[in-house]
């Protein structure tokens, strides 16, 4: 049943209910909430976080508030996080529809990821990585550029989400792995929900 349908930065965004949970989408995916919230449950158990949670995370890709929520309600994980988020209705629907005021140490930075990740300096041992505009990656996620960007701002795991449904797509994955695996050395890759490929590096 849909909700609401607003326009966000990258087309129309859409509020519905799915077997009674809120979600929200773009035209073609999940944003927050659905198949890509149990992308991140998947990601977070095979990591065991709940057994050795990070002491810092950064976020790029901020979404709904999957992952915040994912962190703070469902592993009970307090530490801080910092996210990063381009589009301010993205921001606006995480904090009027899917609690992120309520989870606590959050510090959302309105902001495109790939010039934010150059300006922090700070060093996390998480860095979760889900930059897509509608079902395709963002631009300049896949260049060796931002591979080193990540590099630099990650002291211990960084997780790469990434989606190849056709040819082209799946070459822009390939690419987001070779240069991962250049800069942070073997590259383990997750199949998850049929088409979501997330790239573990440490």
């Amino acid at each position: 049943m849909r909700a609401e349908r607003l326009a966000g930065r990258s087309g129309e965004l859409e509020l519905r209910y799915e077997s009674g949970r809120l979600v929200l989408n773009t035209a073609h995916a999940n944003q927050s909430f659905g198949s890509l919230h149990r992308v991140w449950q998947q990601v977070f158990r095979l990591l065991a976080l709940r057994d050795s949670p990070p002491e810092q995370v950064l976020l790029l890709g901020l979404g709904g508030g999957s992952v915040p929520s994912i962190l703070r309600q469902e592993l009970r994980i307090a530490s801080p996080l910092t996210a990063v988020e381009i589009d301010p209705v993205m921001v606006r629907l995480a904090r009027t529809h899917f609690g992120l005021d309520r989870l606590e140490a959050i510090d959302v930075i309105e902001g495109d990821a790939l010039v934010q990740v150059q300006a922090l300096r700070d060093r996390y041992d998480l860095v979760v990585v889900d930059l897509f505009e509608d079902l395709d990656l963002a631009r300049g996620v896949d260049t060796m550029g931002f591979a080193h960007a990540l590099r630099d701002r990650c002291s211990g795991t960084l997780c790469f989400n990434t989606v190849g449904y056709d040819a082209p797509s799946t070459a822009r994955c390939e690419r987001v792995k070779t240069n991962l695996t250049k800069v942070f050395g073997t590259m383990d890759e997750w199949c998850l929900e049929g088409v979501n490929r997330v790239f573990i590096g440490h």
